[in-house]
């Protein structure tokens, strides 16, 4: 009982802390990392990120569910999901509409309550970012960012809540946080262990290289067994969500599909772990537990 007193009081804490800023949380930070922490392995170059070939098959579909279960010091303080939700068609393009979002849970949700989404149209032939939409729900703070992307001219349109949108330079086939997860995965064999990777991005009005370095291999434990991983180590540099300070890693499965299982993010008491407790609509190699052998009867 006095640890969990303990830990109930480092969140309000913590809770505190986050609602001063306003435009950060805890629980946000974690997710929207899932996205965009995942996007850095990506290429070293604009000419490295050339569209891959049409022939070459989607390694995700319309259905992929995924969901985590985020924790803190051992406390299991909220879930995010990602979900390849439906295909349609968005100004004559031929689209996924891909969802992430992340909430609060049990007793961490009557102290911050959070319930953040954010969706993107991915372009299924061209493999890049026309739109994201992202809202923000936390205790009292409340935000809507629109980004929208023409990939053509090189420019996007970037609207906060009801303010006039604000044009910026990008850089050719950019990416926003979310759909460059999903871009990332269609990238298998650029992920050299002892190599640093960039991409541009575009996000929370900059334009701007993301760094990652490309660790290990690990075979990592969880609940349902064994998972050979990618250890990813990415470098942040802007400001805003994605802060300077702090250390990430991320485990993706080493197979084709590229998915993430697992994301570890340092901060100044301790560190936040999501962990995959559920996935369906993709194929992920789990290798069993060996079984203890029974004991021989006297």
């Amino acid at each position: 009982m006095a640890n969990r007193a303990r830990q109930q009081q480092q969140i309000r804490l913590s809770g505190r802390q986050l609602n001063s800023k306003r435009n950060e949380s805890w629980l946000k930070n974690i997710f929207t990392h899932i996205a965009a922490a995942l996007i850095f392995v990506l290429a070293a170059n604009a000419e490295t990120l050339a569209i891959p070939p049409e022939e070459s098959p989607l390694p995700f579909k319309e259905g992929e569910n995924l969901v985590f279960d985020i924790s803190w010091m051992t406390v299991v303080a909220g879930e995010g999901k990602l979900h390849v939700k439906k295909r349609l068609d968005y100004n004559g393009s031929d689209v996924l509409k891909i969802n992430i979002s992340s909430k609060s849970t049990g007793w961490v949700r009557k102290l911050h309550k959070v319930d953040d989404t954010t969706f993107t149209y991915f372009d299924i032939d061209k493999r890049y970012s026309h739109m994201a939409d992202i809202r923000i729900s936390e205790g009292r703070y409340r935000k809507h960012k629109v980004i929208t992307f023409d990939q053509k001219s090189h420019k996007a349109l970037y609207k906060v809540n009801a303010k006039e949108p604000k044009e910026f330079d990008i850089a050719p086939n950019s990416q926003d946080a979310l759909s460059a997860l999903y871009f990332l995965r269609t990238m298998r064999g650029k992920l050299l262990v002892g190599k640093t990777v960039l991409i541009p991005m575009f996000d929370d009005k900059k334009k701007y290289m993301l760094e990652v370095e490309v660790l290990r291999k690990e075979r990592i434990k969880l609940t349902q067994g064994m998972v050979d991983t990618i250890v990813v180590q990415p470098f942040l540099k802007s400001e805003g969500v994605f802060q300077r300070k702090g250390k990430m890693w991320i485990w993706l499965t080493d197979d084709e599909f590229l998915t993430p299982v697992k994301i570890r993010s340092k901060i100044l008491i301790g560190s936040f772990y999501a962990t995959l407790r559920h996935s369906s609509g993709v194929d992920i190699n789990y290798i069993p537990y060996k079984k203890k052998p029974k004991p021989k009867k006297q």
